[in-house]
């Protein structure tokens, strides 16, 4: 158990009691991640699991059921169960195999949603930490029933977000077989070439390495990558798996 650890995520933004009681009555923020991103970042391995709201907690185990084998199966639903009066704030959880930081892809971050009794101070400093990065900083505004958000700072886009990668991509490094990739394609090599330069503005993304067709995902191309974070370190391969029309498929790892 001193190896687990709980980070929370809840599917919606405008739930006011949350904004109530976790955001010191409306004078935090909340973040929207991107949850498919995130698994680019120090998250890569971890899964995210809904929480189940029951009337009952579940049994308690004993010494004889804490064996090695069985051991996840018994505590994730366990930590991942909260009694039914919780359920309105549609929570989700990620169960860590370690405490501490988490780095992420910056892009992964979508939006800072802040209250409306932030002070004007908080929301400077946080527009500009944010000012390079591809984020949103939006702030809340109630009127009568109403609850909405106004954006104060846009996304910087990619071409002016701060790199934290090297951004490197060689089409005759990373480009394998090219012919048969162009039999393959619906659409045009170079439209692959264009995905590829998009996919390298990506604040983190440190290499292109490798694109080719897929053999781990069928009917699919791969184009193999890997990111920088900001906590200094790379990330594993990140795969990008495209079909014929390029359209994105998933993202796994190596």
């Amino acid at each position: 158990m001193d190896k687990f650890a709980l980070i929370s995520f809840s599917d919606t933004y405008k739930n006011l009691p949350m904004w109530a009681y976790y955001a010191s009555n409306f004078t935090g923020m909340c973040l929207e991640f991107d949850p498919c991103e995130l698994t680019i970042g120090d998250l890569q391995n971890e899964e995210l699991c809904p929480v189940a709201y029951a009337e009952n907690a579940l049994p308690s185990l004993t010494i004889a059921d804490l064996g090695p084998d069985n051991l996840p199966s018994l505590i994730k639903p366990r930590l991942t169960r909260k009694r039914i009066e919780w359920a309105h704030e549609r929570e989700w959880r990620y169960l860590t195999g370690a405490d501490g930081k988490k780095h992420y892809v910056d892009d992964a971050l979508r939006r800072v949603l802040l209250g409306p009794r932030v002070k004007p101070e908080h929301a400077k400093r946080i527009c500009d930490a944010l000012g390079n990065r591809p984020v949103e900083v939006l702030r809340g505004v109630i009127r009568g029933y109403d609850f909405s958000f106004q954006s104060i700072k846009p996304a910087s886009s990619l071409q002016r977000s701060e790199r934290v990668g090297a951004g490197n991509f060689s089409r005759h490094d990373a480009l394998f077989e090219e012919s048969k990739l162009e039999l393959f394609l619906n659409v045009s090599i170079e439209s692959l070439i264009q995905e590829c330069e998009r996919i390298k503005l990506r604040p983190n993304l440190d290499e292109i390495c490798y694109i080719n067709i897929a053999t781990a995902e069928e009917d699919s191309i791969i184009i193999q990558t890997t990111f920088k974070l900001r906590g200094g370190h790379n990330t594993y391969y990140k795969n990008f798996y495209y079909d014929r029309n390029l359209k994105l498929l998933s993202i796994g790892n190596q």
